[in-house]
Parts: structure tokens; sequence; C-alpha cells
């Protein structure tokens, strides 16, 4: 009987001690407030993008993991002048509707978006006062998401299409 009890014990402990482990992972992509990441971007004219997650989603945790925690991935977003926000779908922070600049929370602003699926990118276009420039459902790598940002950066995004872009060898 007291094995048992120690099994028992022992399962439980791993299971907390796990559970635990993954509300922090879950926690940690909100940790940055996205109110004051938008408001500067649209101060200093960066071009925003606006990145909708939910807690349990995998992809999620995969882009930050592989993409946007990397160090190279966040010097060529600097290089670029470009700023992300995460967003939580299900949250009731106040953020800004970068279009028409009203405040709301993340449930509403996701919802004025219509995000369906998780991660869900949207750009903003400074140049054209924060109007919605695009719109990307679900993961990407980070050499695609590099890329991308290269694009905006070298402002061929005004000039031509992203796969014109690359197939004229990343040149306008």
């Amino acid at each position: 009987m007291k094995r048992y009890l120690l099994i028992l014990s022992l399962i439980i402990a791993v299971f907390i001690n796990f559970s635990c482990k993954e509300t922090e992972n879950k926690v940690e992509k909100f940790k940055v407030d996205p109110l004051p990441v938008i408001e500067d971007a649209m101060k200093n004219k960066k071009f925003l993008i606006l990145i909708f997650e939910s807690e349990s989603c995998q992809y999620c945790t995969k882009l930050h993991k592989e993409v946007l925690d990397n160090l190279d991935f966040k010097q060529k977003l600097i290089k670029n002048n470009v700023a992300i926000a995460i967003i939580n779908v299900y949250g009731d922070r106040e953020v800004i509707d970068p279009e028409t600049r009203k405040y709301m929370n993340e449930q509403i602003l996701a919802y004025v978006y219509r995000v369906q699926s998780f991660p869900t990118l949207i750009f903003f276009d400074p140049e054209k006062n924060y109007k919605k420039y695009a719109v990307i459902p679900g993961y990407i790598n980070r050499e695609r998401f590099s890329n991308i940002l290269d694009f905006i950066g070298s402002s061929c995004y005004e000039k031509i299409e992203y796969q014109k872009w690359l197939t004229n060898g990343k040149s306008c």
C-alpha cells in the first residue's frame, strides 16, 4: 500500500511540475503589453505587425521559439524599422486599432479583424496611415519572415509584389 501511495505521489508531483511550467510558457508570450508597442510604432512611423495568438496555440509557441525569440530576427526588426505587438485573442488588455485609432480590448480587436486561426499576422503600412497592408494566417518560418522584413525594409512593397521581389533576386 505504501508503494502505491509513493508512486501516486510521484505522478501527482510530476503532473503539477509539468502543468506549472506549461502555464509559465503560455503566459510568457503575453508578458509585453501591446498598447505601448503599437503607440510607439505609430508615433515613430514604424511598419507595424500585429500577431494574434491564443495561450494554447502550438504554432504560436513554435513561432516564438523558432522566429521571434531569435537574436538575428530581433536585429532584423530594428534594421527594417518594424514593430511587432502580440495580441491575445482572448485577452482583455486595452489596445488601439491602428486603422481607426480607437481604443478597445484585445478580444474586440481580434473580432474587428476577423481573426479565425492562430497565429494570424496582420501588417500595417505607416506610409498609408496604418491601413492594413496584408494578412498571413498561420505559422511562417524564420527564413520567410526574414525575407518579408527585408521586403518591407527596402520599401519594395510599395512598388512590386512580394513573389516578384523574390524572383528578381530581392530587388525592386
